[in-house]
């Protein structure tokens, strides 16, 4: 069913990596997706993953004021569009919209030349999205990064095992939409809840339609209380635990057009 779609997203989904040293020198590395929305390097992912960044940026940059052996000193941003060990495209833009977990960020160099196909996002004014329809997201989970120091080059240093990076494709179908509000302000979001999770590594990645039109871009997972407890015995102790339902959750196609056209970065519907 998703076969085409999948293909089709391929093109224009990509792996966000983030490399980290601590004082104490562990090293690990953060995992996310991101959607290349054109040529002139937009780029959709989810606000979590650009506050992290801007985080340990500003971590990095006061290290010197911390003595803390925890606090990160070194740090490598992979936007891993194709060629990008060459080109290292990098965060130069970006404009965030935390309450529904989005992003939209520019990148630089970005050389458009590498992206066989944009996205085309659905066009819910004359073809809304459905409760029960069939969606899938994409992005990269079960993959570790598994990352190193040279000391001697004072670098981050990748088996080559490291890239290129896996993708992960999840279908189900759409269980409910679900709206927040913000408490200071009359500022609402909305959300696609699906039937299956999203997965660590997919977030800020596509949430797809058969078609392999953008629906959303997934943001977190919700885990809802099922109301019981479930029991089972392990050894001679009987282990009662409370029972959820794991839900994923993208921020709805809406929400992206409202801050592409708030930041003025093209893109096209299908």
């Amino acid at each position: 069913m998703f076969t085409s779609a999948v293909r089709t997203a391929a093109q224009f989904t990509f792996p966000y990596v983030g490399l980290r040293r601590r004082r104490c020198s562990h090293v690990y590395s953060t995992m996310g997706a991101f959607v290349v929305l054109n040529a002139q390097g937009w780029v959709l992912t989810s606000s979590h993953l650009v506050d992290e960044i801007l985080a340990v940026e500003a971590e990095a940059l006061s290290a010197a004021e911390n003595p803390g052996d925890q606090v990160c000193t070194d740090h490598v941003e992979i936007w891993a569009v194709p060629g990008f060990s060459e080109t290292h495209p990098r965060l130069v833009e970006a404009t965030v919209r935390p309450l529904c977990d989005l992003a939209v960020v520019r990148l630089e160099p970005f050389d458009a030349t590498v992206i066989a196909q944009f996205p085309l996002l659905r066009d819910v004014s004359r073809d809304p999205i459905e409760q029960g329809m069939s969606v899938c997201r994409l992005g990269y989970p079960f993959h570790d990064i598994a990352a190193g120091w040279d000391a001697e080059r004072h670098e981050f240093a990748l088996g080559p095992e490291a890239f290129p990076v896996p993708s992960f494709a999840l279908d189900g179908i759409v269980a409910r939409f679900h709206r927040i509000s913000a408490e200071s302000s009359d500022e609402t979001a909305t959300f696609i809840e699906t039937s299956t999770p999203g997965l660590r590594g997919q977030s800020g990645g596509p949430l797809l339609d058969t078609n392999g039109r953008v629906c959303g871009i997934q943001s977190h997972t919700t885990h809802l209380d099922l109301g019981f407890d479930a029991g089972f015995q392990s050894g001679e102790t009987v282990v009662t635990e409370r029972q959820f339902l794991n839900v994923g959750a993208a921020t709805h196609i809406s929400e992206v057009v409202g801050l592409l056209d708030q930041v003025g970065a093209t893109y096209v519907f299908g």
